[in-house]
């Protein structure tokens, strides 16, 4: 009887190192689940809604003239004081929703990219967008306390999101490089049908 073997011929030298950390990431996140991609959109987009609702708060003054200084003062505390209340619980529930995401998936740096950082820097933005566009128009260019607290708020958001955003991109870069030194440099090609450009792998036991 010939002798059978049982050992595995060895896979090609490509195939052997396709496990890289920015692989791994990507297969990752077909496995996380729909929920928390869910979950994400969710919590950005209920920051972003509260936000939108802080400019509803704001106190036109220009059309006050006939209150005096305390009326005034009054009128922009109580007035709308529901809808401020509500803008701040749905920036508060989006806020730590985005913050509990970032400790569930805190070692997927892409997904966290994609869902977390750039998405709530965008809404952040908007949100210092449409509070600037309501100063300058309903406000005749004067602040509130309403309107300070908001640009406050929207302003130190987008910036720690953006902040977040380069750093993990400056991560991302990084094992991205690491990966095209170990298996090639992937491109997307003319229609998006993928190709492997090999000219930036690093050279292993003297075999290119």
């Amino acid at each position: 009887m010939p002798n059978v073997t049982t050992q595995r011929p060895p896979l090609p030298r490509g195939e052997s190192q396709m496990h890289t950390k920015y692989v791994s990431m990507l297969l990752a996140i077909d496995d996380i689940s729909q929920i928390n991609n869910l979950l994400a959109s969710f919590f950005t987009w209920i920051l972003l809604a509260g936000f939108v609702l802080f400019p509803g708060t704001f106190t036109n003054l220009q059309q006050q003239t006939n209150l005096n200084a305390v009326e005034n003062l009054g009128l922009d505390v109580i007035k709308h004081l529901s809808l401020y209340v509500i803008a701040w619980v749905c920036t508060g529930i989006g806020a730590a929703g985005m913050l509990w995401l970032w400790y569930r998936w805190q070692a997927n740096y892409v997904w966290l990219m994609n869902h977390i950082f750039v998405p709530g820097f965008l809404n952040s933005l908007a949100g210092v967008l449409s509070a600037v566009s309501s100063i300058f128009g309903t406000q005749g260019s004067t602040l509130s306390f309403a309107s300070k607290s908001t640009l406050i708020v929207t302003s130190a958001t987008a910036g720690i999101c953006g902040i977040l955003a380069g750093a993990y991109w400056f991560l991302i870069r990084g094992i991205k490089e690491q990966h095209d030194q170990e298996v090639g440099k992937h491109r997307a090609g003319k229609y998006g049908e993928g190709v492997v450009d090999m000219s930036k792998m690093k050279p292993k036991g003297g075999i290119v």
